[in-house]
């Protein structure tokens, strides 16, 4: 019995104990069953209080990223883009990004992206458990639709608060886009450097090419750089660049995205990078033009499309004769400021006289001091040819003269000449300080008083495209575009337009004669007007032909008192002269203001034959929705085509030249352009009151271009700086590179509307023997012979048909030479 007891004792104790143990496991397992809904319940509400008002995820129609402008050339060349300030970025489609694009940056940043719901957990857990036991910022794994998030919807802080929001909007994300959509938006909105968003932009501006041409090794490094952008470079950090591809190509590799023979093969290549201008190197070759043209555009969309709308802005621009523009044109103002020795030495001084120079000037500016901007005479004193560095003294004052524009000082080419060559210890220079005391380099900045500028415009007459802009020297040193913003007076250029209107009259011929002599305008409050001649003679009585090619102003006014001012200036707005016309009788001579676009559109009119349209800079514009907006100009007849041509051939007589009075074959005032440009063209040159503008405009049947020159200030360019010596060689050396491969081509005359007669060149008259030709519009030619006496009789005849003065018009103060 007392076995008994024991045995059932034991049993008792043993039952005892494992009911403690099962109790506590119970209330263990109930703890974790509490802390654990607790602990979710936590959870859930963290995520339900931040989560609230948060931005809706839809669909990627959704994605409007802010692209930067392209635009290009009419062969499709890059000549400039129009940028946002927070970047570069050019999105892509899924179907243009090869798969081994996205393939590297799947296995550089999330490998199981595909199968994933868009949290890493593991990596999460990992983040948030640093975050908390070093007191430090998230970091860690975060997937690519994370990235997307963080790129789209949040800051990049790292903070509890926005990884929590990061997490329920990831999930949020994979519920409404499909995987492809999610790699969409991360391909186009990761940042990779240097300012550069997505893989299209990363892509041209490390290798040169689009992303669609990316090679493997090359998709690797851009895959790479996302993990630190700065650090892996490959322009700035080239061996760390190449360290994290390896570590990219072998994850490719490990993660079965590539075979092993590929992997191995692309990371023996070396990583080539490609300088942007190599890779376009059109940029800034047309900046006048490109301004030009983003002006354009933001007037007709907006400045938001025009910097963040992607656009792709395809132009009239032919960069060969854009090139030939800009290089004729630097030239062209080089020539002259040899000629008027602008950024030359005034003299020399030697040995001691240098520092009584100095001495001598210190004394002076003690009393006054430096102004900035006033030209002062200063000495060299030194010159570094290797840092191109040219010391000078203002007095007592150390300064330092700026080379710019650097081209224009030194030369381009095979003429640029060292700085050493330029410039030596003793040469006086004529310089403006651009601050009255040393910087922090020690020395006051100086620079050169300014020479004139320039604007060539060029245009395809039949099209009205603007096939080459130049609208100054050197953008960068003065961005003012003098060809569609410099309203300047245009001398002479203007008188085609006064002879053009008296031709359509059809009360004035090439041959009806006016007389070239003194003559004295009555104006308005008692004041005489009395135009002069360039060359300050008079030749009587001259056809017009003559009075044109030798622009002869009194003729020119004499034909706008028989025509009217009305007639006048309603021609000249009939074929393109938008600008406000002066009203009195000194706008044959060009005291109007036009820019040089406007006055080279008006006369392509001429040159298509009597047809008008507006100068056209852009074709098309395609945008980022693929869309296109096509630019038409609309061409219209404003002119007979006889009327356009006969105007035309007479200012043949200012280029090939006429035939005078006297029978003389006598060259124009742009004869000299011949020289060199061996084929048919007709123009007018152009020079202003005290040559203050120069000016060209001319045209062959396949091309016009408008050359002007003149100072910003409105200053004189000098005596005898005439429109066809300053002006004409720039026109003239376009013109030569732009036709070397053209067919050389006559004026046609039209098929009908015009007649030719042999006249007299000393009265206009049918020539009974010898003569010259000419051209007129039909019912228009004379009728009668000239005399048969050819002495006295025939001056005194023609003396008497002309009186040497004019009646009394109104109020007129500019005269124009040429």
């Amino acid at each position: 019995m007392a076995r008994n007891r024991r045995s059932s004792g034991k049993k008792r104790g043993k039952k005892k104990k494992g009911g403690l143990l099962g109790k506590l496991f119970k209330w263990l397992i109930l703890l974790g069953i509490i802390g654990a809904i607790l602990g979710g319940g936590g959870v859930a509400g963290l995520f339900y209080y931040y989560g609230r008002d948060l931005p809706e995820l839809l669909k990627r129609e959704d994605y409007q990223p802010k692209q930067l402008s392209r635009v290009y050339a009419s062969d499709g060349e890059l000549i400039g883009e129009f940028i946002a300030q927070d970047g570069r970025r050019t999105v892509l489609a899924m179907d243009e990004i090869p798969d081994y694009v996205r393939y590297s940056f799947m296995a550089a940043e999330d490998a199981d992206f595909m199968t994933h719901e868009g949290i890493d957990y593991f990596g999460m857990a990992r983040a948030f458990y640093y975050a908390v036991r070093y007191d430090a910022g998230l970091k860690g794994t975060s997937t690519i639709t994370q990235q997307v998030i963080k790129n789209l919807v949040l800051t990049p802080e790292r903070k509890i608060e926005r990884k929590i929001k990061e997490i329920i909007l990831a999930r949020e994300l994979e519920k409404n886009l499909t995987k492809e959509d999610i790699l969409y938006l991360y391909l186009n909105t990761i940042y990779l450097g240097h300012g550069n968003y997505g893989v299209e932009e990363a892509s041209r501006f490390y290798f040169g090419k689009s992303a669609r041409d990316l090679d493997i090794h090359e998709a690797a490094v851009l895959a790479g750089i996302t993990q630190s952008p700065e650090r892996l470079s490959p322009k700035k950090h080239p061996e760390e660049a190449k360290k994290r591809r390896a570590y990219v190509l072998e994850q490719l590799w490990k993660k079965g995205f590539i075979e092993e023979a590929t992997y191995r093969e692309a990371d023996k290549k070396p990583i080539e990078t490609v300088p942007y201008h190599k890779s376009y190197p059109h940029v800034g070759k047309a900046p006048y033009f490109v301004e030009h043209v983003r002006k354009l555009l933001v007037d007709k969309y907006g400045p938001e499309k025009v910097y963040t709308g992607g656009l792709r802005v395809h132009t009239t621009l032919d960069l060969d004769k854009q090139t030939a523009a800009k290089g004729s044109l630097r030239e062209g103002l080089r020539v002259y400021d040899a000629r008027r020795e602008y950024y030359e030495p005034v003299r020399k001084l030697s040995g001691n006289k240098v520092d009584a120079f100095i001495a001598k000037q210190a004394k002076a500016l003690a009393k006054k001091g430096l102004s900035k901007g006033k030209v002062y005479e200063a000495v060299v004193v030194s010159v570094d040819p290797k840092t191109e560095l040219v010391k000078l003294n203002l007095g007592d004052v150390p300064a330092r003269l700026l080379l710019r524009p650097k081209s224009r000082i030194l030369g381009e080419g095979k003429d640029r000449k060292t700085v050493d060559e330029k410039f030596e210890r003793g040469h006086v220079l004529e310089v403006m300080p651009l601050a009255v005391e040393p910087d922090d380099e020690g020395s006051v900045p100086v620079e050169f008083k300014r020479g004139p500028d320039s604007a060539l415009v060029s245009i395809d007459p039949k099209t009205r495209d603007v096939v080459a802009m130049v609208g100054g020297y050197s953008f960068e040193y003065n961005e003012y575009n003098h060809a569609t913003q410099a309203k300047r007076q245009t001398g002479s250029t203007f008188k085609p337009f006064v002879y053009g209107a008296a031709l359509a009259s059809k009360g004035v011929t090439p041959a009806t004669i006016y007389l070239d002599s003194p003559a004295v305008f009555k104006l308005d409050g008692g004041k005489s007007w009395s135009p002069k001649n360039s060359d300050g003679r008079w030749r009587g009585p001259i056809r017009v032909r003559e009075g044109l090619g030798a622009s002869r102003n009194v003729v020119a006014v004499r034909i706008l008192r028989d025509i009217g001012l009305e007639k006048a200036t309603e021609f000249a707005k009939k074929i393109g002269i938008k600008s406000p016309i002066v009203q009195n009788f000194t706008m044959v001579m060009g005291s109007s203001e036009i820019t040089p676009l406007e006055m080279t559109n008006a006369y392509a009119t001429f040159a298509s034959g009597g047809l008008y349209g507006e100068p056209r800079f852009i074709t098309r514009v395609e945008t980022a929705n693929g869309e296109t907006d096509t630019f038409e100009t609309r061409i219209e007849r404003v002119l007979a085509p006889e009327v356009a041509y006969i105007i035309s051939d007479l200012m043949t007589a200012v280029t090939m030249g006429y035939v005078d009075s006297s029978g003389t074959r006598r060259g124009g005032t742009a004869g000299a352009l011949r020289k060199g440009f061996d084929r048919p063209f007709a123009g007018k040159t152009g020079t202003t009151n005290e040559s203050r503008d120069a000016w060209f405009i001319g045209f062959t049947p396949q091309y016009v271009a408008g050359a002007w020159v003149g100072f910003g200030d409105n200053s004189p360019l000098g005596p005898k700086e005439y429109g066809g010596r300053v002006a004409g060689p720039i026109w003239r050396d376009y013109m030569k590179i732009i036709h070397e491969k053209l067919e050389v081509k006559k004026f046609e005359p039209p098929s009908s509307g015009i007649s030719t007669a042999t006249i007299d060149p000393a009265t206009g008259k049918l020539a009974r023997q010898d003569g010259v030709e000419e051209v007129f519009l039909s019912g228009t030619a004379p009728t009668t012979y000239a005399p048969v006496n050819q002495g006295g009789e025939e001056d005194d005849f023609l003396m008497n048909q002309f009186g040497t003065s004019a009646n009394p018009e109104q109020e007129g103060e500019q005269e124009a030479a040429n």
